[in-house]
């Protein structure tokens, strides 16, 4: 019985001591393989799109928080260790770095060493041979069971504006990252243009302008490449899509297209579409640019009749389509919609006798409106400029009309004269006006409604028309400016005789009429002043 009992207690002194040698491992060395982690990935401000993920683990492992390193490194659950580092050594980017790797724990070292750049090649070839188990899939954030190296690749269905995105995390907790804003961004700019203007007469690059009607109006459309673009192979598809209604803007002209700065004439095809047109860069490989490169187009187009007046103004946007997956060259997203909008406006005239008043209506007149350039090189192809800058822009036949439109105006100064005058009235004095339009230059949002509005407030916010000869009011229908500038005109009658201008010759007549008057008076006193002798 003794020797039973000190068996025992050999037994049980070996058992202690095997705990004792535990205790003194550190706790995080022996980490349950079981343990759970999350893993996060934020949006960054802007994304649109909702994301869903897959995650595998390429490496398995027990993290030291004493060494802060993975130990008792394995290939993760289901992976083909063989034929990834097979891929991996063939890989042109980081072949190199794997030439020696044999096994999980010396792959594994290789990888931890990767540049930044080299991790996204890492991630490519990771993710054109994977063969292992998904560890999670879902959206953000995902659950993932034991320490190790994780791959993370971004599966959404078909993303709209943001790129697909791909991440190697080591995961030993919960985990929490912002996922990398690469995707391509886009707008679209307009230039504002006072002709009568002498200084500051253009404008920057901005979201509205006004102009006359016949006008062209400059626009530019930019777009910023991604910066995972080296991520992706040939053919790497990059493509404007403007989009205007054709009533109101002519197709463009004078298109210029310009890489970093540089302008080029190849790599593109310029397609007019139903919608509006398109500039296509089918592989932009095959030109300059690199990530972060910015694409411009700058384009005239000019404002035709079928201009819309006033407040909801017109309105034109630009997007762009771009490869957003790098394992799928067919999968293309498309940037949100940014819009400007032009503004023209309107003069009507209305034409009375003697005074304004019901029943007075005139017909009978002509009217041409003048318009003054600044810069008599920019007045527009077949009209001609006097030598103080007025050009006649639109006329006006005598007829019935008693209300005359000048239809399609711009910012500026302006001359209203009257060509035919109706019979038995004196001509009226030219009137020279001054149009001013107010509307917001830049709006965040890059979207203008139907309505000509950027949320709740319209972009035109104001219209006015200054002279001294005459008055001018801004009609308004439901809080928009309907773009109508209107004044009213009276013709005098009588003599042809000036009525505006001067005195004329009546007080002259009214004076001689006086000193007659006076001199008969003067001969009948003298003539009774001889009588009475």
């Amino acid at each position: 019985m003794r020797k039973a009992s000190n068996t025992l207690k050999r037994i049980v002194a070996l058992v202690a001591a095997f705990a004792m040698a535990l205790a003194l491992v550190p706790t995080a060395a022996l980490a349950d393989a079981t343990t759970q982690h999350t893993i996060t990935i934020n949006e960054p401000t802007g994304n649109v799109d909702t994301h869903s993920y897959e995650a595998y683990q390429v490496f398995a492992g027990t993290y030291n928080s004493t060494t802060k390193q993975l130990e008792g490194i394995t290939w993760g659950a289901g992976v083909n260790g063989d034929a990834l580092l097979t891929a991996l050594k063939a890989d042109a980017t980081i072949g190199s770095k794997f030439a020696s790797a044999t096994d999980a724990p010396t792959a594994a070292a290789a990888m931890s060493g990767l540049k930044a750049t080299e991790t996204e090649a890492l991630a490519k070839v990771i993710a054109a041979n994977l063969s292992s188990t998904k560890a999670a899939t879902g959206k953000s954030p995902l659950t993932v069971t034991g320490d190790g190296y994780y791959f993370v690749k971004d599966v959404s269905e078909k993303l709209t504006s943001d790129t697909y995105s791909k991440y190697i995390l080591q995961v030993c907790d919960d985990v929490e990252i912002t996922a990398k804003d690469t995707t391509t961004t886009s707008q679209k700019k307009v230039k504002d243009t006072n002709d009568s203007a002498t200084e500051n007469a253009t404008s920057g690059w901005q979201d509205s302008a006004d102009y006359d009607i016949g006008d062209m109006v400059p626009f530019q459309l930019t777009g910023t490449v991604a910066s995972d673009y080296a991520d992706y192979a040939s053919p790497y598809y990059f493509a404007f899509h403007d989009t205007h209604n054709k009533t109101q803007l002519s197709d463009p002209t004078s298109v210029t297209v310009k890489i970093d700065g540089t302008e080029v004439t190849t790599g593109y095809e310029l397609k007019t579409t139903d919608a509006g047109f398109d500039v296509v860069f089918a592989d932009l490989k095959q030109t300059a640019a690199h990530a972060g490169s910015v694409i411009t187009v700058e384009y005239e187009s000019q404002l035709l009749s079928g201009a819309q007046i006033g407040a909801k103004g017109n309105i034109n946007g630009s997007n762009i389509e771009f490869s957003n997956d790098s394992n799928n060259e067919q999968h293309h997203g498309t940037t949100p919609e940014d819009t400007v909008i032009v503004f023209t406006y309107t003069v009507n005239v209305n034409k009375y006798a003697e005074k304004v008043a019901d029943g007075n209506k005139l017909a009978g007149a002509g009217f041409t409106l003048y318009k003054k350039y600044a810069d008599t090189t920019k007045v527009p192809a077949g009209k001609t400029a006097d030598s103080d800058g007025w050009v006649a822009v639109q006329e006006i036949a005598a007829g019935e009309n008693t209300t005359f439109e000048f239809k399609g105006i711009d910012d500026g100064e302006y001359k209203l004269v009257e060509t035919t005058t109706p019979t038995g009235y004196n001509t009226i004095d030219p009137i020279v006006f001054t149009v001013t339009g107010t509307h917001t230059v830049n709006f965040e949002s890059g979207q203008v409604n139907e309505n000509g509005k950027v949320g709740d407030a319209y972009v035109l916010t104001d219209l006015t028309a200054t002279s001294d000869q005459a008055s001018f009011s801004a009609n308004k229908t439901d809080g928009a400016l309907d773009g109508t500038l209107t004044t009213d005109v009276v013709n005098k009658s009588g003599s042809t005789l000036p009525s505006t201008g001067g005195m004329g010759v009546l007080p002259f007549v009214l004076v001689g009429c006086g000193i007659a008057v006076a001199a008969g008076i003067g001969l009948h006193v003298a003539r009774s002043r001889r009588e009475d002798a």
